[in-house]
């Protein structure tokens, strides 16, 4: 199996909501660095809490329109990541808002191609305004 088609399963099993089937996939020493956030997963379980963060937020997500990048030892992804606010999204209440923002996703492989990191970018602020929380946010910091 090439990285990329274990990047597109990953998605897939997301998609599915299939996320004890992640294990599968991934390597025994797994970090994960979500850069907007600005937080580090070290392990699979703290991994699988992140993604559930996601789906308690929108339970509607999807990874979607997604273009894979294959090399050796990594695998890079491009995708829309969809879904309606419908639940608590860190410490705001749900606004019932669609979101539709861009991601790029890197993973990188061990010898047996199971991931054992990866990191995701996306914009945040276009996030936070799709979703109405943008003014809110100024607000607190004004």
């Amino acid at each position: 199996m090439r990285n990329q088609d274990t990047h597109r399963k990953l998605h897939e099993l997301f998609n599915e909501r299939e996320l004890d089937e992640i294990d599968h996939y991934i390597g025994a020493d797994f970090a994960y660095i979500d850069h907007p956030r600005r937080g580090t997963m070290h392990t699979l379980a703290q991994f699988k809490e992140w993604l559930g963060e996601w789906i308690s937020a929108f339970s509607d997500a999807r990874v979607i329109g997604a273009s894979y990048v294959d090399g050796p030892g990594f695998s890079v992804a491009y995708f829309h990541a969809r879904g309606l606010n419908d639940g608590k999204l860190r410490r705001h209440a749900a606004t019932g808002r669609q979101m539709d923002a861009a991601f790029c996703e890197t993973l990188r492989y061990d010898q047996h191609g199971r991931a054992i990191g990866g990191e995701v970018y996306y914009d945040q602020l276009t996030l936070l305004a799709q979703l109405g929380l943008l003014e809110e946010v100024k607000a607190r910091h004004a």
